[in-house]
């Protein structure tokens, strides 16, 4: 039912966010239509300034003042010259004042080396004649954003230039006027952004600077932070584009409210239909869930599973039910495992008790030997060896050992091995650290013995048995090897399912390593314990992992 809810859920969404798009693409349409007419507005309105400005200056160079200042200048007095020029500056300053834009006009008489404007830094400074191409605005900016468009032409007198210059405040101060989107001016001669109030992205910028060509065109930016619709449009006076950037979310967002809205009152009802799916689950589902838990572990060999929790009256009798059976099988269980457990401690303490006989007479039979040549060396060795193996088997009363007390009794024990057999020879690598570990006694001895007699033994060759131990995150790992004949894939198999194995067959395979296997188990938990690897002629390798964290709590001879 919760997937049902979940579909129907994931349909709805689906559906509204077809409508929602739909609805974006077809208001994103309209609006570029209507932006795009605020352009051609917006630049239609650049052009007749400039070309009003132009206008007024090509009437005010008919003025008979303006045209008759040469002759003044070569025939007339000093005070004729400076009143002609005064009357020139006030006409110039009328001009300038006759157009909202604030301009600046400029008369340069080349052959009489005059200057006279309605801005007095020029009309008393020293002639300076332009330098740029006649008959185009040009763009004058300087590093702080500011400067001008000025524009020259040549009077029907030839010798006067005429340059008319207006400030980018007059276009800084048109474009504040704009409030519908936000403009930007961009010079397509001089390629450079003519910023009028709003800082712009200069991601923003970079990625228009080589898509704005052609007279008008519209552009869809996605930049870091914000995206945007971008309809521009060019000048007819000079090379000038109006840039209208959009933020899609100032149309976008009232919609998204909409959407909010709806998709909550949608929310709100699969609220409720949810609310009475998750109470019909509270009442069978999870009760069912439980219960199928519990008996899954119990069936997998957690014993101590239980089932608790359950509220439901018809399933608390069930889980009930199940609990005392699972107390009864779990009883009877401990009961078989503690008799197992009596009867292994009771043979490993007589193990201990006793040498076999057979090595004992071996190694009587190698003093006897020795001794008869003489070879008191030997024959002491072999004495000192023996008499710290028994010393340690005979501790019946210690029911564990550290792991370097275990060595040291594998070692004597291998000593004497070797002194029987050079052709076995040993390696021991355990750090200190390692060696402090505590664990059962005689862990290492029945391994040891299983290299010799089933692995180096029939081999017919030289033999090395290695005995390393190292310490990892989590775990101390110890690692028996020998280099003997080692086992086919079918005995392998067959002795590590003895090994594990919870009830005693009568099987005698691979005894004393179930019985190493069992002991690491019951006192350091299920995560520890022996496990081997072998293949024919390349030997066999004991494995032995202690967990750390079960170190400290390890049981004691009963388990």
């Amino acid at each position: 039912m919760t997937l049902v809810l979940m579909l129907m859920l994931l349909i709805i969404v689906g559906a509204f966010w077809i409508i929602y798009r739909l609805n974006v693409k077809d208001i994103q349409s309209e609006l570029r239509k209507n932006k795009m007419y605020e352009v051609e507005f917006m630049t239609s309105q650049l052009s007749t300034q400039f070309e009003q400005v132009l206008t007024n200056t090509i009437i005010l160079s008919q003025d008979q003042s303006v045209r008759g200042y040469p002759y003044i200048l070569k025939f007339g007095d000093q005070y004729a010259k400076y009143e002609m020029k005064l009357t020139i500056i006030d006409k110039l300053a009328l001009n300038a004042a006759s157009t909202t834009w604030k301009n600046t006009v400029i008369l340069y008489y080349e052959d009489e080396e005059e200057t006279v404007s309605s801005d007095s830094s020029f009309s008393f400074s020293s002639f300076m004649p332009p330098q740029q191409g006649l008959n185009r605005w040009i763009l004058h900016m300087d590093e702080d954003g500011k400067g001008y468009y000025s524009n020259v032409m040549r009077s029907h007198i030839s010798s006067l230039l005429i340059e008319v210059r207006i400030s980018l405040e007059n276009l800084v101060k048109m474009m504040g006027q704009y409030v519908s989107g936000t403009p930007i001016l961009y010079d397509a001669s001089q390629k450079v952004f003519i910023q009028t109030g709003t800082e712009f992205p200069e991601e923003l910028l970079q990625y228009m600077l080589p898509r704005i060509n052609g007279d008008s065109g519209t552009l869809s930016v996605n930049e870091k932070r914000a995206e945007y619709l971008i309809n521009y449009m060019k000048s007819d006076m000079l090379d000038l584009y109006f840039i209208d950037a959009y933020p899609k979310r100032q149309y976008i967002e009232p919609i998204n409210r909409n959407n909010r809205l709806f998709l909550f009152a949608v929310l709100v009802v699969l609220v409720g239909i949810m609310f009475y799916t998750l109470l019909l689950r509270r009442q069978v589902q999870k009760p069912v869930i439980t219960l199928r838990k519990a008996i899954d572990r119990f069936d997998r060999g957690d014993f101590s599973s239980r089932a608790v929790d359950l509220q439901v009256n018809e399933f608390r009798v069930l889980g009930n039910s199940f609990n005392r059976m699972a107390d009864n099988t779990q009883m009877l269980i401990e009961q078989v495992l503690m008799g197992e457990i009596e009867v292994k401690e009771a043979k490993l303490k007589q193990y201990q008790a006793q040498i076999n006989p057979h090595f004992l007479y071996n190694c009587l039979n190698f003093i006897q030997s020795k001794a008869s040549i003489e070879d008191y060396q030997a024959v002491t060795a072999m004495t000192l060896h023996l008499g710290s193996y028994c010393r340690y088997i005979n501790k019946i009363e210690q029911p564990d050992s550290t792991l370097q007390d275990e060595l040291d009794f594998v070692e004597h024990y291998l000593h004497m091995v070797h002194l029987r057999k050079k052709e076995i020879i040993f390696e021991i690598d355990v750090t200190a650290e390692a060696g402090k570990y505590r664990l059962p006694r005689m862990t290492l001895q029945p391994l040891v013995e299983n290299c010799i007699k089933h692995g180096i033994e029939p081999s017919l060759r030289p033999g090395i048995i290695s005995i390393t131990a190292k310490e990892e995150d989590s775990c101390l790992l110890i690692k028996v090897k020998d280099n003997g004949a080692g086992m086919n894939r079918d005995k392998l198999g067959a002795i590590r399912r003895h090994m594990d194995e919870n009830i005693i067959s009568n099987q005698q395979l691979g005894t004393g390593l179930r019985n190493v296997n069992q002991r690491l188990r019951l006192y350091f938990g299920k995560r520890s314990g022996l496990s081997l690897e072998s293949a024919p002629s390349e030997g066999t390798c004991y494995r032995i992992r202690i967990e750390k964290e079960a170190e400290a709590y390890s049981a004691d001879t009963a388990g």
